[in-house]
């Protein structure tokens, strides 16, 4: 008698399997939650590798920088190729990697207006000189789109003042014109 596998293989992209090991346990589906198990007991080495991607993003999410090196040091005795590449550049600019996982400054503001001047100009491209290109990025500044924004919302009101003040006027004039032809 043969018998069966208990669940079936797993039919998973390396891209959806890595998103697996990335996401946070409580996050998965529960189907999810069954290939991610499936993984994990399909290899020693996928489970070590789980655990040490669950350790580093652990360090991420908590600022926890100085278990770092302690970190460096599982990767290394665990003999894994895919995470050798990645190990080196940690070892190669450790201090700010170490300072990514400890301080809670982000350089994701800076980072954000950058690629918002690079879309901007990468659709000008070849269209215009550089006094167009710096029109278009104050006009779409978040400082300009706010000064617009208030000045539109005071003529909003300008104009509903002005309408309630018409609207009394005639009122007014309505009611003494009636007054008149009854004299």
């Amino acid at each position: 008698m043969v018998s069966l596998p208990p669940h079936p293989p797993l039919a998973l992209s390396s891209l959806q399997a890595t998103w697996l090991f990335f996401r946070r346990p409580e996050d998965l589906k529960p189907e999810e939650r069954e290939n991610l198990q499936q993984l994990r007991q399909a290899s020693p080495d996928l489970e070590t590798a789980y655990q040490l991607v669950k350790e580093f993003l652990q360090m991420v999410r908590e600022l926890s920088g100085e278990r770092l090196e302690e970190w460096l040091g599982k990767v290394q005795a665990s003999h894994l190729q895919a995470f050798q590449s990645f190990v080196t550049g940690v070892q190669q600019d450790q201090e700010a990697v170490f300072a990514g996982l400890t301080l809670p400054w982000s350089n994701g503001p800076v980072e954000g207006q950058v690629n918002r001047l690079k879309l901007i100009k990468r659709g000008m491209y070849g269209r215009a000189k550089f006094d167009l290109l710096k029109r278009r990025v104050l006009h779409h500044s978040p400082k300009n789109l706010e000064r617009k924004n208030k000045k539109k919302q005071a003529q909003q009101e300008d104009h509903l003042e002005t309408s309630r003040v018409r609207k009394k006027n005639t009122n007014s004039e309505h009611t003494t014109s009636l007054i008149s032809k009854v004299a």
